[in-house]
């Protein structure tokens, strides 16, 4: 009788025991289902592969955009990249190298300097798109409302609004400064403004 008691409690303590671990399983590996293609639940906990090569569906990337001038990085959080599918290692680097030969004329003027592979682990790829400020050099004179005006060697940014009328210049060189005669020096700005002021 004394048996059978400690039999049962020791059966009992097992079996609690097994519960928790089979509760503390379920809790911190929770299992998902997604939907597949057919139409039926698939357990990822189980299916999913965690090689981050070759890049599938089921691979994320995250995108970090890099501005060093300002020490600030703002990221991106992207499911795809259609270009990428199926590629390996190598895939990537070639196509990073690609987009770099063939940058938008937006990404030119926002400065991307560089696109690199920085991460890349449990299906998810870490990449990096470097921004850089373009050093600006020297000026530009041009005409507005029949005076000059210096702008920095930018085009947008004013330098400085002069007094001098477009019409004290030679006729050659008015025309330069219709079109933006450019000034390589502060040397070659103030010699221009010293020849013309009256």
């Amino acid at each position: 009788m004394k048996r059978n008691i400690i039999f049962a409690a020791v059966i009992l303590v097992i079996g609690a025991l097994s519960g928790l671990a089979v509760y503390f399983y379920h809790y911190f590996y929770p299992e998902q289902y997604v939907k597949n293609e057919q139409g039926e639940y698939v357990n990822t906990t189980v299916s999913a592969n965690k090689d981050t090569f070759p890049i599938t569906k089921n691979t994320t990337f995250e995108i970090q955009h890099y501005y060093p001038d300002d020490n600030k990085t703002l990221t991106e959080q992207i499911d795809t990249i259609p270009d990428l599918l199926g590629r390996d290692k190598e895939g990537v680097s070639n196509y990073l190298k690609g987009y770099m030969e063939h940058i938008s004329h937006e990404e030119q003027e926002m400065g991307l300097t560089s696109y690199d592979l920085v991460s890349y682990h449990d299906n998810h790829i870490t990449l990096r798109k470097t921004y850089k400020k373009a050093e600006v050099k020297g000026y530009y004179a041009k005409s507005f409302n029949g005076t000059i005006v210096i702008l920095n060697g930018d085009e947008k940014t004013v330098y400085e609004y002069t007094q001098i009328p477009i019409n004290v210049l030679p006729e050659n060189l008015q025309q330069e400064v219709i079109s933006g005669y450019y000034l390589e020096t502060d040397e070659a700005l103030y010699s221009f403004l010293e020849n013309y002021s009256s």
